[in-house]
């Protein structure tokens, strides 16, 4: 039997960047480059930002939305192309994103009863749950948007801010410093000048491409489903039905531990002391991989996370011979591993989502809940300010009931070991 929908639309509208001077130095169409053509049909990322407030919904309607709605207008003149869309060019020889007059961006406002701590905490919740408070970029086979919002009252309580973003037009760095610059216009008012580091650098000439990935890319894509196929559909990946997700914290002394415990099993089993710098990435993936999936001969035992450590730190180390290295056949090595073999990585610890302050204050929580369809995990910086990482992780309900337990014992064990 459907459930209700647990989340009542109280408006649908669409905004767009204030007239462009003709002096502007906000480009209306930018080509897509080999990075962007790797995520070309990838599902959108779609992340919620929590925000704990105490606004009745007329003063949400009246005060909060209004506001929002005008800062991101103004937000949009420095990024332009995100009221655009994917598109190609009019020979259909180049993938482009492009902003015509009329263009804007869609806004769904909202209102639900959902229990708003519980959404926004970090035990294990459905993932399917969070679904009605996210976006969707609708689009047609030759037009994708490449951003979508909502925002959502939770009355008297607080409101979330859910995005959905074109993998191909923004990644991760891109869309926080979008986030972070709506937030910063926001509380400024009509102060719409972005300090540098929040200033968007559109110059695709520093991008080079010598082996001319972009073509290769491109028509990896196009031969996806035919010859000459011109489809720019996103990917429908869809949550498995009992995908849970969850949230776990390590610390700048988890980290530590979970260093020196490494350290010992190389020394233990007699390596060579590595050449690469061991990092706090090489750790916490290592350490989240080996407890997700442990099902591998040599991740199994007390040495996994050491083997995982090594692996994961010497590709790092590769990439110093050059991070274009190898690329032309990336796509098909992604397609080549069986389905649950890929472990990707959403976010980062230094994008800073917590710190996305529109002037009610730091996110209670902020969820990467894209990775639900990807079975990715997410990194972010913590909400506290004192954990080193937060990680997002998708599971299934019944191996979502061990996990907690799994992972703080490998702590415990590493922390006495220390």
């Amino acid at each position: 039997m459907a459930q209700p929908n647990p989340v009542k639309v109280l408006d649908v509208c669409r905004v767009a960047p204030p007239p462009l001077s003709l002096d502007s130095t906000t480009p209306k169409s930018l080509p897509l480059t080999f990075f962007d053509m790797v995520l070309l049909k990838f599902p959108p990322t779609q992340r919620l930002y929590f925000y704990e407030t105490s606004h009745p919904t007329t003063t949400f309607l009246e005060v909060v939305v209004p506001k929002l709605k005008h800062s991101l207008s103004l937000t949009l003149q420095h990024y332009v192309p995100l009221a655009g869309n994917v598109t190609w060019t009019p020979d259909y020889s180049k993938l482009i994103i492009k902003y015509v007059e009329g263009d804007a961006v869609s806004l769904t406002v909202a209102e639900s009863a959902v229990d708003f701590y519980s959404l926004s905490g970090d035990n294990f919740r459905e993932a399917q749950n969070f679904n009605p408070f996210l976006p969707c970029l609708v689009g047609s086979e030759t037009r994708v948007p490449a951003l979508a919002l909502q925002v959502t009252l939770f009355p008297n309580v607080g409101f979330s801010i859910g995005y959905a973003v074109h993998h191909g037009v923004l990644d991760g760095k891109a869309t926080t410093m979008f986030m972070h610059s709506w937030a910063f216009i926001c509380t400024r008012g009509e102060d719409s000048t972005l300090m540098p580091e929040l200033t968007p650098l559109y110059d695709r000439t520093m991008i080079v491409d010598p082996s001319d990935l972009e073509t290769t890319y491109s028509n990896l894509w196009l031969g996806k489903d035919g010859p000459g196929n011109k489809n720019l559909a996103l990917l429908d990946m869809k949550a498995p039905p009992d995908a849970m997700l969850g949230t776990f914290l390590l610390t700048q002394g988890n980290i530590e531990n979970l260093k020196m415990w490494v350290q010992f099993q190389w020394e233990q089993k007699q390596l060579e002391k590595p050449s690469f710098y061991l990092s706090s990435f090489a750790i916490t993936t290592a350490y989240t991989c080996v407890i997700v999936d442990a099902d591998s001969d040599e991740l199994i035992g007390e040495d996994g996370v050491a083997t995982a450590a090594k692996a994961i730190g010497e590709a790092i180390e590769r990439l110093k011979d050059g991070v274009l290295e190898g690329k032309r056949d990336l796509i098909a090595k992604y397609k080549a591993i069986p389905l649950g073999r890929l472990f990707s990585i959403a976010g980062s610890p230094h994008f800073d989502l917590y710190k996305t302050d529109f002037g009610w204050g730091r996110p209670r929580k902020v969820e990467t809940t894209s990775i639900a369809k990807t079975e990715a995990f997410s990194l972010s910086d913590s909400r506290d300010g004192n954990s080193w990482v937060e990680i997002g992780i998708i599971l299934s309900k019944h191996e979502s009931e061990a996990f907690a337990s799994v992972f703080a014992s490998g702590l415990h064990k590493t922390s006495t070991h220390a």
